[in-house]
């Protein structure tokens, strides 16, 4: 589990003109809660929250006037022109509470359907979406697909982790290897039989129309 110390300040000012006049100075407003008490509005730096972002961390320890506070992002708001982070929400935790986070997925190997074979290895999910203890919160799931050949697929419910439980639907496919077309062994069979089916109609409907006119020139 990595954590990562940010620091914040309290933010009394919370006027309209005063949030501006912060993003325009390089800080972030931002809302600290835990469970019942009243949330705590904040002022955080906007180059150290990126560097946070990007730590892969998912405990906080946000410094909020020289006391440390134990917590997760809950939520942030980013600008739809510049899609620069704009608000976020960090709820407080317990090391022993249970809580629900995502966590990154990583792709190692090369598999033997791309290797071998000439497939296309494609990647449907980069994260997974996990229920545990906030001190067991796992960095992240490294996926090998070494093995994985034409049609082979990784599905979320084949992920097993010790002490955490898998929320991500465990039919949904976190990555798969297709033929250069970009279907799967099972879609090009089905492509092919529903192919052979239409060619079977359109021989069917040639002789039906020879019957007919052969029949036509008889009666004539």
């Amino acid at each position: 589990m990595v954590e990562y110390k940010l620091n914040a300040e309290l933010r009394t000012d919370l006027q309209k003109g005063a949030t501006k006049r912060m993003r325009r100075a390089g800080q972030v407003p931002a809302v600290y809660y835990h469970h019942k008490e009243k949330p705590v509005a904040l002022t955080l730096n906007l180059k150290e929250l990126l560097l946070a972002l990007r730590s892969s961390a998912h405990i906080y320890d946000l410094d909020i006037n020289t006391k440390s506070h134990k917590c997760i992002i809950r939520g942030l708001q980013f600008d739809p022109l510049s899609e620069e982070v704009i608000h976020a929400d960090f709820m407080g935790v317990s090391l022993q509470e249970m809580v629900t986070v995502n966590i990154p997925i990583h792709i190692t190997g090369t598999s033997v359907g791309v290797k071998t074979f000439g497939g296309i290895l494609e990647q449907h999910l980069w994260e997974l979406t996990v229920k545990c203890q906030a001190s067991k919160i796992p960095d992240g799931i490294t996926l090998d697909v070494t093995e994985l050949n034409l049609g082979d697929s990784i599905n979320a419910g084949s992920i097993k982790i010790e002490g955490v439980e898998v929320l991500t639907p465990g039919t949904a496919s976190i990555v798969s290897v297709v033929k250069p077309s970009g279907k799967t062994a099972e879609e090009e069979e089905a492509a092919k039989a529903l192919e052979e089916a239409e060619g079977a109609e359109t021989e069917e409907s040639k002789e039906t129309k020879e019957t007919k006119e052969t029949k036509g020139k008889a009666e004539k």
